[in-house]
């Protein structure tokens, strides 16, 4: 029998939200079958979180984002998803050019399985602009 055990890392004061990556289904097989594609799906890397975590965090869809986890930092768009739970964020790894999410991401791994846990970390997330003017973190 198999046991759940939840992820490694746990939020907490400093770093209250998780951060779940994944694949936007726009962007199946990694984009190798769909990349080359004009479509209205494609938006680019963006940091999705919940209307009340953005409502909390005064953060608009399109507002610059900074998400830091105990191992690395980055600038991203915000982008409001209906579909999220509170103190759940969500980005993809599918524009590494762009946006090296996994800079965030926990290395460890299932002890029986031996994959990767980059379905949760924790992190959290200010509005860039009011970093840049108050010159903090």
């Amino acid at each position: 029998m198999v046991r759940h055990e939840g992820p490694v890392e746990k939020p907490d004061a400093e770093y209250p939200l998780v951060l779940t990556t994944g694949r936007r289904l726009e962007s199946f097989n990694t984009g190798v079958q769909t990349g080359s594609y004009d479509s209205p799906l494609h938006f680019g890397e963006t940091l999705d979180l919940s209307p009340e975590d953005a409502t909390r965090l005064g953060i608009a869809s399109g507002d610059p984002v900074r998400v830091t986890s105990r191992r690395g930092s980055l600038v991203v768009p915000a982008r409001i998803d209906l579909g999220l739970r509170a103190g759940t964020v969500f980005m993809t790894l599918h524009f590494p050019d762009e946006v090296t999410t996994n800079v965030l991401t926990i290395d460890v791994s299932d002890p029986k399985s031996g994959t990767a846990e980059f379905k949760a970390c924790a992190v959290r997330v200010e509005p860039a602009a009011a970093l840049a003017h108050d010159g903090k973190r």
